[in-house]
């Protein structure tokens, strides 16, 4: 019985970790797809192409809240986490050093809740791994 109730319980807090991740993510690609200033000028001191800060980063973040949001591949699911993370970590590395500790403070929730989101959704991923053939052997006696 305990464990029924902990999967009730689970869901959701996964599903509200999820979105909360997925909408983060779409949220802010969506304000860089919209208006590329501040883009811009982030990959303009960072001295890298614009067409990453404008164009790269902003889709790969819906590619991952849509990966992250589809159940179907689980193996990617775990790379979208992944890179969801790494942009996050990135984000806040860039913040603190420009010395926004606001945004640094919201850059920081994004990543509880990744690890939220991630840690709720991981017995999900490997549920839904395709299970290794066993291969037992039979001695003879």
């Amino acid at each position: 019985m305990a464990k029924s109730t902990e999967k009730t319980w689970n869901r959701p807090r996964y599903w509200a970790a999820t979105i909360i991740l997925c909408a983060l993510l779409i949220f802010s690609a969506l304000l860089v797809l919209r208006s590329s200033v501040t883009a811009d000028q982030i990959s303009g001191e960072l001295n890298m192409p614009t067409y990453l800060g404008t164009w790269v980063l902003p889709v790969a973040q819906l590619l991952a809240a849509a990966i992250i949001l589809w159940r179907k591949f689980p193996t990617l699911r775990v790379f979208a986490y992944s890179w969801a993370l790494f942009y996050f970590v990135i984000e806040l590395l860039l913040l603190i050093n420009v010395q926004d500790y606001v945004l640094a403070a919201f850059s920081g929730f994004k990543i509880v809740v990744w690890a939220f989101a991630f840690h709720w959704d991981r017995n999900r991923i490997s549920n839904s791994l395709p299970k290794a053939a066993s291969h037992e052997t039979s001695v003879p006696a």
